[in-house]
């Protein structure tokens, strides 16, 4: 079964019916009220914006597509940066090392270099 398929499969949009205020809105405390009006003010706004509950719909699929994938970033991203971390720090040590061998030859034959002038200068001071 494709993607696609298993997604027209689960889409069914509900109609939203038309938000209706309490009737007993002023009989409500005033933090009740206030609720009451922000709360009919967000569901007229998603009437407005989609009376069939396409955008609910639309919602709901992203919000489960949101957790599908947070779950595997928040259980494997930190993993796998600790262990680019490491390899970073064991490139680091490695390339450390290679410099410190490649130098220690040429610090050898420069060793080797001046011994050898040093004794062909003292045989030409001494004769």
């Amino acid at each position: 079964m494709s993607l696609m398929t298993r997604i027209r499969a689960s889409w069914k949009p509900t109609p939203i019916n038309p938000p209706t205020v309490d009737p007993h809105l002023n009989q409500l405390d005033p933090i009740t009220r206030s609720a009451e009006s922000i709360r009919y003010s967000i569901l007229s706004i998603e009437y407005w914006v989609s009376p069939n509950g396409r955008v609910r719909e639309w919602l709901r699929h992203n919000t489960h597509l949101f957790t599908w994938l947070l779950f595997p970033a928040i259980l494997v991203v930190p993993v796998v940066t600790f262990i680019l971390w490491h390899v970073m720090r064991w490139t680091t040590m490695l390339t450390s090392i290679m410099r410190h061998l490649v130098l220690l030859p040429i610090l050898g034959l420069l060793a080797v270099v001046v011994l050898i002038l040093l004794v062909g200068l003292l045989r030409a001071i001494l004769r």
